[in-house]
This record gives structure tokens, C-alpha cells and sequence, in this order.
């Protein structure tokens, strides 16, 4: 573990490792005291402010545009937390195919090979650049919005009120360091501190998928190269002990993907549902009163689901930045989930149709049995699952766009 890795292996694997090391969930790493208290310290300052978002929501039910950015940071806290401790606890799937891509990446010597394993490495390098990028961009909007929007003007009804002046931060968070007393003073050191709380948040949640993204393109691309060597492997001199060869290569990529998979679904299910719930709905700016038989309230923290669409009507542009990065935030992980587990699906598919389309009409009787046997093997599809519930693939994305925008509309109907 400890190994230098190839140049290949490090522009591939380069900057999954910067984001995942410091958090604790690099598979390659020592996992001693020192990875240890990475993963701590990091699991503390997500909880932390999972703490003070929870707490503000407590304090202050008076502002529903807040309490929906408040609901949006504390479930990409929750997936942070999770993600981070379940690939600590939980890293033997991740370790046994991170040391077979340091293996392979070493024993990389066939020129076509080389092309295909870096056009995946450079895949994966697009997914973690894209998911990073709008992931840090949505958090660096968190801080400046503050700084830009100015002071709320509240209500049509309550604009004759005298408003006590309140210090904005990038987390909703006023409540709460107004209950602790802080001084004004340490108004910097606060604002600094939540901006590296939403950028730990980000890599907990955003960099733990690009861990997964590297590993399961550079497991795809594996997958291709074995294609490629079943389309030649009855033109080479001792067929038999070749395919056999080739045999135990699928047998050991079939085990890894299974590991992989293992790993990830437990977080996957979590993740699809609060994605399908967040792409949904969103903090509607407009008190909304509900007048029961004997209990009258104003539930001022509605969630309904069209923010964006109420944010266009009333012209509040801030609002309707910030709802487009965090929908195109989700709707690009989201999407990246679902491609992986669609090209793992295709790439593994195409194994026995690269054999079959080999010259296996020119090799030996019991050779050919064996082919048969291994066809029928292939044609079980390899599917990256969430719970082993669903799969998920690009049919499973559409469903749940779908499912996402019925349920817009549902509450579009139940509120107006």
C-alpha cells in the first residue's frame, strides 16, 4: 500500500486521492492513528454543523427561504457523514480494487491497452472535475450570497416594522450565535469557519463520489481491455490454456464489481431518495396559513417544490442562482451515478458478444463447449444496485425526473 504508483496511475488516481486523504477515506493509505483522527475530524466538523443548521431551524420558523437552505445543507451533511464513515468501516470492497488498479496500472505494457485504460482514467477525471466543481461553486454561492443580497425587507404586511439589525452568514446560523452571546468581533472568524464547513461538507458528500467514480471507470475500462483480448485469444498459439487465462480475468473483475457494489449500495439508496426529495422540493418564500378546526398556526416553513418557479415570478434573482446551482448540483450527481451503472452494464454485456464474434469456428470440440458455458455465464448482467432494491442505470434516472416533476406538480396544485 505503500508502493510507488506508476504515472499513469497517478493522473488517473491523482486527484481522487487529494480529496479523499484528507477526510480518511483514501483506500490506499496507512490506516493508523493518524488516519484515524483525519476521518474524526472530519466526521466532528460535519456534525458540528449539522448541529448548528438543526438548531437554527429550532430557533427561527419565521423565514421558510432560510429553513429550505437549511434543509438542503443538513441532508448533503447527513450523506457527507455517512459516506465518509461507511467508506472507513466499510473500506474492504474499495481496498481490493484500488490494489488490483495499482496492479494493473503496472503490468500495463500493450499499447491499445494503455489507450483505453487512459481514456477511462480521463473519464473518471471528467466526472470528479464536474462534481467537484459545481459542488464547490454551489458552496462558494452559500458565502457570498450573504455579502451581496442584502438585508431582507420581510413581508408585505410587516413593512412598517422596525427590524433589529442581524449579521447574514453563510450558514442560517443568526439564531444560534445570537444564543451563545459571541461578540461581534469574531463576526470574520465565524463567517471563514461555516465557508470551511461547507467546503468539508462538499468533499464528505461530492468527494467521496469521485472515489467511486475513479474506481468503477478504471474497472469498465478493464472490462474492455478483457474484450479485447477474447477477440484475439483463438489467434495465439495454446488457445485453450489462453482462454482459460482469460477465464479466471472475468471470474476476478465479476468479484471486484460484486465488492464494489457491496460498498456502495447501502449509501446509494440513501443518496437517490434524498435527491429525488431535494430535486423536488425547495423552500417556498411566501407565509402560508392553514386554518384547522381548532387549531390555527402559519407553518411558514412549507416545503413546496417550486422555488425556481416563484423566484422567476417574484424576480428575486438570488434565489433563482441559487436554486439552479443546487438542482444542477444534484442533477449532475445524480446523473453520474447513473451513467457509471449504465456503462458498467454495457461494458460487461459486451464481453461475450467480443468472444462470440471471435474465430471460435476454428478451435477444438471441448474448447468450443467451454465457450458455451461461458457465454451463457455472460449473459447475466453485472448492475450496480442501490439496497438491492433498484438498479440504477439511465432508465432509473428518467424515473426518477419523473417521479421529481409529478410531484411538482402535485403541490404546485395543493398550494396555489
Amino acid at each position: 500500500m505503500t508502493k510507488p504508483a506508476s504515472k499513469d496511475f497517478s493522473y488517473a488516481m491523482g486527484p481522487i486521492r487529494i480529496l479523499s486523504w484528507p477526510i480518511g477515506t483514501w483506500p490506499l493509505q496507512k490506516y493508523n492513528f493518524m488516519s484515524s483522527m483525519r476521518c474524526f475530524v472530519s466526521v466532528i466538523l460535519l456534525l458540528v454543523m449539522l448541529s448548528v443548521v438543526h438548531t437554527e431551524m429550532y430557533l427561527d420558523r419565521s423565514d421558510a427561504e432560510k429553513n429550505m437552505d437549511a434543509v438542503v445543507l443538513m441532508t448533503c451533511c447527513f450523506l457527507a457523514v455517512w459516506k465518509v464513515i461507511w467508506f472507513r468501516i466499510r473500506s474492504k470492497g474499495l481496498v481490493a480494487n484500488f490494489l488490483s488498479a495499482l496492479k494493473d496500472y503496472d503490468e500495463l505494457n500493450d499499447q491499445r491497452k494503455k489507450v483505453i485504460v487512459r481514456r477511462h482514467a480521463r473519464m473518471g477525471r471528467a466526472a470528479c472535475g464536474t462534481v467537484m466543481f459545481c459542488s464547490y461553486f454551489g458552496s462558494t454561492l452559500f458565502t457570498t450570497v450573504p455579502m451581496l443580497a442584502g438585508e431582507d425587507k420581510g413581508d408585505v404586511d410587516n413593512l412598517n416594522v422596525t427590524r433589529e439589525y442581524s449579521l447574514n452568514y453563510p450558514l442560517p446560523s443568526e439564531c444560534t450565535v445570537n444564543m451563545l452571546n459571541l461578540p461581534a468581533s469574531l463576526y470574520p472568524a465565524i463567517y471563514i469557519g461555516e465557508y470551511i464547513l461547507l467546503l468539508v461538507t462538499s468533499t464528505g458528500n461530492f468527494g467521496s463520489d469521485s472515489l467511486f467514480y475513479g474506481i468503477i471507470f478504471h474497472l469498465c475500462g478493464q472490462a474492455e481491455v478483457l474484450k479485447l483480448e477474447f477477440s484475439q485469444c483463438f489467434e495465439v498459439d495454446e488457445k485453450k490454456a489462453r482462454f482459460h487465462t482469460l477465464i479466471a480475468r472475468h471470474q476476478q473483475l465479476l468479484k471486484l464489481s460484486k465488492d464494489l457494489n457491496d460498498t456502495i449500495s447501502p449509501i446509494m439508496i440513501v443518496q437517490l431518495f434524498s435527491s429525488c426529495l431535494l430535486i423536488c422540493t425547495s423552500g417556498n418564500d411566501q407565509r402560508v396559513e392553514l386554518r384547522w378546526s381548532r387549531i390555527r398556526s402559519d407553518l411558514v416553513s412549507l416545503l413546496s417544490g417550486f422555488q425556481f418557479i416563484r423566484s422567476l415570478s417574484t424576480n428575486n434573482i438570488v434565489m433563482v442562482v441559487k436554486t439552479t446551482i443546487v438542482v444542477a448540483t444534484l442533477l449532475a450527481q445524480l446523473f453520474a451515478y447513473s451513467y457509471v451503472g449504465e456503462y458498467l452494464k454495457t461494458q460487461f454485456e459486451g464481453v461475450g458478444y467480443c468472444i462470440y464474434c471471435s474465430k471460435w469456428f476454428n478451435i477444438p470440440r471441448k474448447l468450443s463447449l467451454d465457450m458455451v458455458f461461458f457465454l451463457m455465464r455472460s449473459q447475466k448482467p453485472v448492475h450496480l444496485k442501490a439496497g438491492n432494491f433498484f438498479f440504477v442505470n439511465l432508465e432509473t434516472y428518467m424515473s426518477i425526473l419523473k417521479t421529481s416533476m409529478s410531484y411538482l406538480s402535485i403541490l404546485r396544485v395543493m398550494v396555489a
